[in-house]
């Protein structure tokens, strides 16, 4: 053996063949000097590719995934056995491109002499673009130029953009790792100053990259999907504005409990908002709750419908109407709720009309009455103290059955015009004192009264309603004695008198039957 470690050949080669069927990462390389090129005029090499003996690359990464050359890469190396050259070990790999050869790869006229223009044979150890600047706008540079996003519009109507993806020129104090292809690659700059070089860049063959600028701004983009799991707590803490854009739909589930704390407003804008909770809903504002839409809906499933107001509870329509129902829903005369209206003072008031209707369904109230339900009656009105309807026009009131009108104390019927009192079958009048018939003529009993019974007509001036009130407070009028007998009464009537205007006639027919003759018969 006439190498050695003591005689060990050192070479500057080239990777061909890098497939070992061992699995041991070693590759064959051709050493310049050593092992001759393909001859110009030869279809074969001198020593063929399959004659190139297994070299072993030496791993100084400790621990990390060592880096094998690939077949192209410009290696430099020794054989330990020397001369033989049959156990190459390569140290490294070169860089750049190397146009001399190194000593030992012989003298030309000499066996072993490579020319320097069959170097190109084998290509030339090439540096990642991203040191080098050549190409460096290849690969999934394209595609992150093509597809960044400008002019990107948040929430509130502003705007933001990408940060481009770093591509520099030639910078030789860049440090890469990269893949065997050199489409995926890690990029560490490095720069004196801080400027733009200044930055760590993790890019893969899709175009999805990590980036730090030389200032500090971080920048992640996946063109595929991207995905966060975390076993334990996330915490994000973020001193300025934070702005998120989704194209697509957004979903959001928490497991227990959530909070959100806003110090100033927030502002919801969507289509449809629908909350759901499977028990209360609480919205409460130190000021005023305002809801306003194009219609708004309230509905109770199962309990109450609770308004309170500390001041004064306002309800309003501009162009329809406003309606209460209590009936239970598609029933027109069963089973419901009341309806009521408790307050210290009570107005209604109608530009146009009025009605109250009841159909008089008898039921009994299940709800706290202010006074008690016993009657079952259809329309009930009450007063404690005066009571007082006025129309400035006809008012009827009419009952398909018997109507009462009954006063603890005087009651007064004042009218301007005709007033009629009318039965269809017995008409009492009653009194537990005096009663008075006055008028300019007195008709009784001989078919001079016409009540219609029918519809009221007339009208009533304002100042007439008052005047009724006092006169259904006031005492009955005092009408004296002498009107009273100014009344025409016409005479009795009665069994005796006829008894003596018979016997009156029996006693002068005599003398008038001697003056008329005897033809004449008073009979």
């Amino acid at each position: 053996m006439s190498g050695g470690f003591d005689n060990m050949l050192h070479f500057v080669g080239v990777v061909e063949d890098s497939h070992d069927l061992t699995n041991s990462g070693r590759v064959r390389v051709r050493a310049f000097g050593i092992h001759p090129p393909r001859d110009a005029d030869n279809t074969e090499d001198s020593v063929p590719m399959d004659y190139l003996p297994w070299a072993t690359v030496l791993d100084g990464t400790y621990g990390a995934s060592p880096i094998i050359p690939s077949v192209g890469d410009w290696v430099f190396g020794f054989f330990i056995d020397g001369t033989e050259a049959q156990q190459p070990i390569i140290i490294g790999r070169l860089p750049g491109m190397n146009l001399s050869f190194p000593a030992g790869s012989g003298e030309p006229g000499e066996d072993g002499y490579t020319p320097p223009e069959a170097i190109h044979t084998w290509g030339e150890p090439h540096q990642h673009r991203y040191v080098t600047g050549e190409d460096a706008g290849m690969g999934q540079a394209n595609v992150q130029r093509t597809y960044q996003r400008n002019n990107i519009e948040t929430a509130d109507g502003s705007t933001f953009s990408e940060p481009p993806v770093m591509m520099p020129e030639t910078n030789f104090n860049n440090r890469v790792v990269k893949s065997k292809d050199g489409d995926n690659f890690i990029v560490l700059g490095s720069a004196e100053d801080g400027d733009a070089s200044d930055y760590f860049l993790i890019s893969h063959s899709s175009g999805s990259v990590v980036q730090i600028d030389a200032n500090g701004t971080v920048f992640i983009k996946a063109f595929g999907d991207k995905y966060n799991s975390t076993e334990g707590c996330e915490a994000t803490n973020v001193q300025g504005s934070f702005d998120q854009n989704i194209s697509e739909d957004y979903t959001l589930q928490v497991g227990k409990s959530g909070t959100i704390k806003i110090k100033g407003d927030l502002d919801i804008e969507c289509n449809d908002f629908n909350v759901r909770a499977a028990r209360n809903i609480n919205l409460h504002s130190a000021l005023k709750t305002n809801v306003s839409g194009a219609g708004i809906g309230l509905h109770a499933t199962a309990d109450d419908i609770n308004m309170v107001a500390q001041a004064n509870l306002k309800a309003m329509t501009n162009l329809g109407g406003m309606y209460f129902k209590c009936l239970m829903p598609g029933n027109i005369a069963g089973d419901g709720g009341d309806f009521h209206v408790d307050s210290y003072k009570t107005n209604l008031y109608s530009v146009a009309y009025t009605k109250i209707h009841s159909t008089g369904t008898p039921a009994i109230s299940k709800q706290t009455l202010p006074f008690p339900d016993v009657g079952h009656l259809g329309i009930d009105i009450s007063s404690k103290t005066s009571m007082r309807i006025d129309s400035l026009a006809t008012m009827n009131i009419n009952s398909g059955l018997a109507m009462g009108i009954n006063s603890g104390a005087a009651l007064g019927i004042k009218s301007i015009g005709t007033l009629d009192i009318h039965s269809t079958a017995q008409l009492g009048l009653g009194a537990g004192a005096l009663v008075n018939l006055d008028g300019l003529l007195v008709n009784i009993g001989n078919g001079t009264a016409s009540a219609t019974g029918g519809l009221a007509t007339g009208t009533v001036t304002t100042s007439l309603a008052p005047q009724i009130v006092q006169s259904a407070l006031g005492a009955v009028p005092n009408i004296s004695v002498t009107e009273l007998a100014a009344v025409v009464k016409p005479p009795e009537i009665t069994n005796s008198l006829f008894p003596k205007l018979k016997r009156l006639i029996e006693r002068l027919k005599p003398i008038i039957t001697g003056v008329m003759g005897s033809g004449d018969n008073l009979d």
